[in-house]
């Protein structure tokens, strides 16, 4: 008997539809769940859940066929070849759970959906395998339903892969694997036409049959399911252990951590990585994929599409590497994270680090490395480092070394608070010059830099105008002050080194300052060896010292009133074993500014009042003292000590100081020579007429002598206005009660007009030579 079966409902049993179902949603319950394990399992693990995952998808593909096909047209008698059906499960097992274990190693998503709708084509190859193990009966199928079983197979597989990857809940994937798998095998079987004995004799045979496959199949997946679970909850007990550790750990770390697998999905991270990318609460989870974290970052932190893929491609490129990668990403805001990836597995583990605060802290110590915190401007280091980059790129530049004059009495007069006032107005003023084209350094103390690249013309009057606008008055809280600075230029001109430029540049401005101050100076040939020679003169004054190479030699001074020697000046002498006689002139200022004169001063206080006490009672000794001992407060320690050695009475010692040095600090000089006066000692003001002439002084400044400068004696005798000013000292100083004595006294009409004049005493080679003693007695008188 033949009966077409042409309508599904009409040719399936109801209970094994049902049953088929049951055993489908159990077998992709199963599958699901060892597919999840396959992509998150370790490499070691991972081929082990690989296999199950092939054997689960296949088995349970192949028992919901067989089962299903127990309540198929159950009219007729349909038996089973053997080796066909066993060949159908393995078809099974290697084309729908091979390709789905692959798609667990896929890292872009489309690969996986490719991998997954591959199986989707193996279910429809199981199922006509399996209908062609049917024996006993003539079967035909529809090649047009046949194809959309293929589509429907493929297109559910596909979107269960999508969904799953997505973060989808299990459920949707379950469903839609269970349509891929029914649809595939009812609708195939809608197409099918089987014509074949009835089963009226032979149908409990056949049921025994499919019973048995059926019974295998549903045994294999309820032990395979069984024995999943209890793994599954072995694991998820020690996981969840684990899990509440490393939550703890990672939740109070202070790095950011992110974990990704080698299917770029998100399998840990921290809540500090989460704030570190300001990211909302609650949007990161796990199961997300990379792409989707990183697009939420971008979003969070107002990147473009254009960064966000080439964020990504960057991760994709660390995790592609073999050895740990250290960036730092610098964000919008100004934060900065160093990020650490190391690959593990063909994943990565990512730790994120805010570096923000140090790279500032670093920042500000490379600032103060290079940068006066006082005015802001660049330090030496910043000046030597700049000169070397000018000199790589040989580019012709000058240097400009500033000191200010005047700086340091205002310092220790207003303070210091005023006095770093001062240094940053003159830093302002001093960027207000040079513009954005120069460079403006501090050196240290009151000294600063000026580096330019202008020609030598417009250096000179970039200098003048420096000088002229650091001379402007300053306004200091309700102080006004008043300094000057002296500039000293040099160029690299002959490419010489950094350190040869600031040694040039600071020889000049010892230059601009020896002749005034308040002056530019530029570097010329000799200057270099004149300090040499210097240096070497200090050197020799030192040992000149220890050595005793001084003595004094004493010029005899005449009294006018009875042509007796009254006194002698002591002056000293320097014989050097190998320089010879070095002159006063050459010696005494150098002493002056390296402040040897004070010690140098000393000596000559203590030899003159050593010797002027073998001499007669009623002749006094006169010493020089400059204006650098007059400022010394060892002044008069000296003095006492010179007086108290010698025995010298103080009324036959005579200090003879420059008008310059009486009128540097007034209120200290008469406050000085107040105490020299009540010592007992002479005041007499050498030189005068030539200095700052005041009739102040005489007026004001405790003085017993006056001495006539030797060069209006020289010219007096020719020049009327040289002998009316000699006239005009001696009548002045008569009617002020203080004594005068003639300088430079050589020829005789010279002595005659003095005598005229009433002048009270006289020096010179006409009175007698200044000579070296070589007994007790003072040297003999020349007339």
């Amino acid at each position: 008997m033949h009966l077409p079966s042409s309508f599904l409902l009409d040719n399936q049993a109801a209970g094994f539809v049902l049953a088929a179902i049951a055993i489908c949603y159990l077998s992709a319950w199963l599958l699901v769940h060892f597919v999840h394990q396959a992509e998150t399992a370790t490499k070691v693990d991972r081929k082990w859940w690989m296999v199950g995952t092939a054997v689960v998808a296949g088995t349970g593909v192949w028992t919901t066929h067989f089962v299903a096909m127990l309540g198929y047209r159950t009219d007729l008698l349909l038996n089973y070849d053997t080796t066909r059906t066993l060949c159908s499960a393995l078809v099974a097992i290697v084309a729908v759970g091979g390709p789905l274990a692959l798609s667990t190693q896929c890292s872009r998503a489309w690969t996986s959906a490719a991998a997954a709708a591959i199986s989707g084509l193996g279910i429809a190859a199981m199922h006509l395998i399996g209908m062609a193990a049917l024996k006993d009966c003539a079967q035909t199928q529809s090649a047009g339903l046949n194809v959309i079983a293929c589509l429907i197979g493929a297109v559910f597989m596909a979107t269960a892969q999508i969904m799953a990857r997505r973060a989808y809940k299990p459920l949707v994937t379950v469903s839609l694997i269970v349509a891929a798998v029914c649809g595939t095998h009812f609708v195939s079987i809608a197409g099918t036409k089987l014509v074949g004995a009835s089963s009226d004799q032979l149908l409990p045979i056949m049921q025994l049959q499919l019973g048995i496959l059926a019974a295998t199949g549903a045994a294999t997946l309820l032990f395979g399911t069984l024995l999943a679970l209890v793994v599954a909850r072995r694991f998820e007990g020690q996981e969840a252990a684990h899990a509440r550790i490393l939550t703890t750990t990672l939740q109070n770390m202070s790095n950011g951590i992110l974990k990704i697998s080698g299917t770029e999905i998100i399998e840990l991270y921290n809540e500090k990585l989460r704030s570190m990318l300001m990211l909302p609460p609650g949007n990161l989870v796990r199961g997300m994929t990379l792409t989707q974290f990183l697009e939420l970052t971008g979003r969070a932190n107002g990147w473009d599409q254009h960064r966000t893929e080439r964020v990504l491609a960057n991760h994709r490129a660390w995790m592609a590497r073999s050895t740990e990668t250290q960036v730092e990403h610098i964000f919008e805001d100004g934060r900065i994270l160093s990020i650490v990836c190391q690959p593990i597995d063909g994943g990565a583990v990512l730790t994120f680090d805010d570096i923000s605060q140090e790279k500032r802290a670093q920042q500000e110590i490379l600032h103060l490395a290079y940068h006066d915190p006082l005015t802001g401007l660049a330090n030496r280091r910043s000046l030597i480092e700049y000169m070397e980059l000018l000199y790589s790129k040989e580019k012709q530049f000058d240097l400009l070394l500033i000191d200010l004059d005047r700086f340091k009495a205002v310092n220790d007069t207003f303070g210091h608070g005023i006095g770093d006032r001062l240094l940053v107005e003159v830093a302002e003023r001093l960027r207000s010059q040079i513009g954005e084209t120069g460079f403006v350094a501090r050196l240290g103390g009151d000294e600063m830099a000026v580096i330019t690249q202008l020609g030598i013309e417009s250096v000179n009057r970039l200098a003048e105008n420096i000088i002229i606008e650091v001379e402007k008055p300053y306004d200091l809280n309700d102080i006004t002050v008043v300094i000057g600075c002296s500039i000293g230029l040099s160029g690299n001109e002959d490419q010489s080194s950094p350190e040869e430029l600031m040694q040039r540049a600071d020889i000049a401005l010892y230059e601009a300052k020896r002749h005034g101050r308040g002056r530019a100076a530029r570097y010329a040939s000799g200057m270099m060896e004149a300090v040499a020679e210097r240096h070497a003169l200090e050197h020799d004054l030192r040992l000149a010292l220890t050595e005793q190479q001084f003595h004094l030699a004493y010029q005899p001074i005449m009294s006018l009133a009875d042509d007796n020697i009254v006194g002698y000046e002591a002056l000293i002498r320097w014989q050097h074993p190998t320089r010879g006689f070095v002159s006063p002139a050459s010696f005494i200022p150098l002493a002056e500014e390296t402040g040897l004169i004070v010690p140098i001063g000393a000596w000559v206080l203590t030899e003159a009042c050593r010797q002027a006490a073998l001499w007669h009672a009623h002749q006094h000794v006169a010493v020089n003292v400059s204006a650098i001992q007059f400022r010394s407060p060892m002044l008069l320690a000296h003095i006492t000590s010179a007086l108290a050695e010698s025995g010298l009475p103080p009324h036959r010692l005579e200090i003879e100081l420059t008008e310059t040095a009486l009128v540097e600090d007034g209120r200290q000089i008469v406050h000085t020579l107040s105490a020299l006066r009540r010592l007992g000692l002479k005041i007499a003001m050498d030189d005068f007429g030539t200095g700052y002439s005041s009739l102040a002084h005489l007026r004001d400044l405790p003085l017993d002598r006056i001495k006539i400068d030797r060069s209006f004696v020289a010219a007096a005798l020719g020049d009327n206005h040289c002998m009316a000013v000699v006239k005009a000292i001696t009548q002045m100083a008569r009617d002020m009660n203080i004594r005068t004595i003639a300088e430079g006294v050589e020829e005789a009409d010279q002595l005659k007009f003095l005598r005229r004049f009433g002048c009270d005493a006289v020096q010179g080679y006409l009175i007698g030579r200044p000579e070296r003693l070589t007994t007790s007695q003072p040297p003999a008188m020349a007339i």
